[in-house]
């Protein structure tokens, strides 16, 4: 007796299959069904990158998080081959208890460990950014249920017509929230848009994702057209590639915020020991607030450094909803690790920080956090063999407003915090690289360029502005800022090296000739004064001599 063995095309409609188990209440593939997978996999992606870049220090918790992205990779291929119900909601329950997992490890911790030495363990959480690996699930299982109430031809048509509508329904909702908040907060919304056009990290993610895929698209086609027996076995490839194509577009731009987001987040235990070894760089929690760990890469100097070294440490700039501990990868980055390999040869430690974002943090508390690693280190002195009496701070544009806020708020209490309460906040030397310093006065700057305060009373905006602090006894300033810079314009820095002068607080301002904004941010056509290795140098050389024994 023959029997006929029906294949199911890459590209084609799913056709009628015999019934079972795995192949009973088949769908037809759609754009849907591509969109699903697509950014499964992504999410799947995420996982891993994060586990490769970031391994948490529990060998468990590494195993859960690689299982999760097997999970959801198998399944994001599964689907698409075998396209029916009970896959669709298999592949729907994991995206969902992935989302869950994501909000519990976040709220209250996974406990890890044995009854004895449970600790509960957490991941570095800090802004905007860190919602794109949750959305993607969430939306994913939604898409998944979609597809799985397809296949229930025994319901209802209007119960089938409500769940088919779902995708379209979240979409629109999500439209409606972006206009709801355009006519209620248009800084608001501008702050959205910028920060996902900013963290999707065009060009770069389209050249190395989109494109690159799309070109595998286009070969595809290309060798549909030469081999006839691949036009059989995909006869709807054209409609297929028109679909994928804005999914991969959409995937590519998620992908690549997601997983840089993934890279540096860490996962840290409630409580551990502090321990970083000299001659290497250490991720160690130094706070956290509200129960959410804050992470600081620390760098120690070899083991033929004096003891105990002074201790400086990086706060990043980005506007207040950008860019993390990692030092730049822009073309900023290679002097920001000049600087830093600089100073470690010069016997410092140093230091970088993360801290909340905005929506998360608002500007007063991103200060809060960064005074709470001031007080860390005070804290953990004899451990991390630094001296508590010699600790300074630098940071660039957004990171120079929180250095500076440092600098003139150290005997301030409404800036104090609840850890480590019994360590003093001052620092003793700050560099103010191209910071804003006045909330009231931000002409000069693009519009997007207000990293808080917006809408606030101006009396607020007065309390979390450096200027406003400055007095006698307030540590040695370096302020360099670009004579041509468009962001942060440069009456910041004069305002507050003509306050800190009439103190009588030692400072020095120099003011770059032809630079914009960064170490080497010429203006079109010109050449800066000083250069990027000049400023380095100089950077370096201040805190040797307000620092260094």
């Amino acid at each position: 007796m023959k029997t006929h063995e029906t294949r199911m095309p890459l590209f084609a409609h799913h056709p009628h299959s015999t019934p079972g188990w795995l192949t009973a209440h088949p769908l037809k593939r759609g754009a849907l069904l591509s969109w699903a997978a697509l950014l499964t996999a992504s999410a799947a992606t995420i996982h891993v990158i994060g586990v490769l870049k970031q391994p948490p220090q529990l060998a468990l918790l590494t195993t859960l998080l690689l299982i999760c992205a097997i999970l959801q990779a198998a399944f994001a291929v599964a689907v698409v081959a075998t396209p029916v119900r009970r896959l669709l909601i298999v592949a729907a329950v994991i995206q969902g208890a992935a989302l869950l997992f994501w909000v519990l490890v976040r709220t209250i911790g996974v406990p890890i460990g044995s009854p004895s030495s449970l600790m509960s363990w957490r991941p570095e959480t800090l802004g905007f950014q860190d919602g794109f690996l949750p959305f993607t699930e969430g939306v994913t299982a939604l898409f998944f249920l979609s597809l799985a109430a397809r296949t229930w031809t025994t319901r209802s048509s209007a119960w089938r017509t409500i769940w088919g509508f779902l995708p379209v329904l979240i979409l629109l909702l999500i439209l409606l929230a972006l206009v709801v908040l355009f006519a209620v907060n248009s800084y608001a919304a501008e702050l959205v848009f910028a920060t996902f056009f900013a963290s999707a990290g065009l060009p770069e993610s389209l050249l190395s994702l989109f494109l690159p895929a799309v070109g595998l698209l286009i070969l595809v086609l290309l060798l549909r057209a030469l081999v006839p027996c691949l036009r059989a076995m995909m006869p709807r490839a054209g409609r297929t590639i028109l679909v994928l194509v804005p999914a991969l577009l959409v995937v590519s731009l998620l992908l690549w915020e997601g997983g840089s987001t993934a890279a540096i987040r860490g996962w840290f235990p409630v409580s551990s020991v502090i321990n970083a070894p000299a001659g290497q760089t250490t991720t160690l929690a130094y706070c956290s607030p509200g129960g959410n760990p804050l992470a600081m890469d620390l760098s120690e100097p070899s083991t033929k450094a004096l003891r105990p070294a002074p201790v400086v440490f990086y706060v990043h700039g980005g506007a207040g909803f950008l860019n993390s501990r990692d030092l730049p990868t822009d073309y900023d980055g290679v002097y920001f690790m000049q600087l830093r390999d600089e100073l470690l040869q010069r016997g410092f430690v140093v230091g970088s920080i993360d801290y909340p974002l905005i929506p998360l943090a608002s500007g007063q508390e991103m200060v809060n956090d960064a005074k709470c690693a001031v007080r860390f280190l005070r804290a953990h002195a004899s451990v991390l063999g630094i001296n508590p009496q010699r600790i300074g701070v630098y940071g660039d544009s957004e990171g120079g407003y929180i250095a500076s806020m440092l600098g003139t708020t150290g005997t301030n209490p409404s800036f104090d915090g609840d850890q480590y309460s019994n360590q003093s906040n001052q620092v003793q030397a700050v560099g103010d690289l191209w910071g804003f310093t006045d909330l009231t006065n931000f002409s000069g700057s693009p519009s997007w360029v207000h990293p808080f305060g917006e809408g606030e009373p101006v009396a607020q905006q007065r309390a979390n502005s450096p200027v406003t602090y400055v007095a006698p006894g307030d540590p040695p300033f370096l302020i360099i800022h670009g004579t041509d810079d468009g962001l942060i314009a440069l009456h910041h820095s004069l305002e507050l090296a003509k306050l800190l002068h009439a103190a009588n607080v030692p400072t020095q301002l120099v003011l770059v000739q032809h630079g914009e904004h960064g170490f080497a941010a010429s203006a079109a056509g010109a050449m800066q004064q000083p250069g990027p290795e000049a400023l380095v140098h100089l950077i370096s050389d201040f805190f040797v001599r307000t620092l260094a024994i």
